[in-house]
């Protein structure tokens, strides 16, 4: 855990951004930065590690593990500000 406090970061992101909605895990392949990972999906007050083809909707919160910079990407992509 030391380490990733120093490189790393751990986020949850609730998914605003249509271009992601209805998109499975495995599809998230093109779409996530190098060096950001799904840990977890929360749905409905329930936390899951997701299969690769669970799919995405509207308000699903993710928690985002990777390197500093690739999870503010992940940030951004996925909880776009207007």
């Amino acid at each position: 855990m030391t380490e990733l406090e120093r490189s790393g970061d751990v986020q949850e992101i609730e998914i605003t951004a249509d271009s992601v909605i209805g998109l499975t895990i495995k599809d998230l392949d093109d779409v996530l930065p190098d060096g950001c990972l799904i840990a977890l999906v929360g749905r409905d007050g329930d936390s899951q590690v997701p299969e690769r083809d669970f799919e995405l909707e509207y308000g699903d919160h993710l928690t985002v593990l990777g390197r500093n910079e690739a999870v503010k990407q992940a940030l951004e992509r996925f909880h776009p500000h207007d």
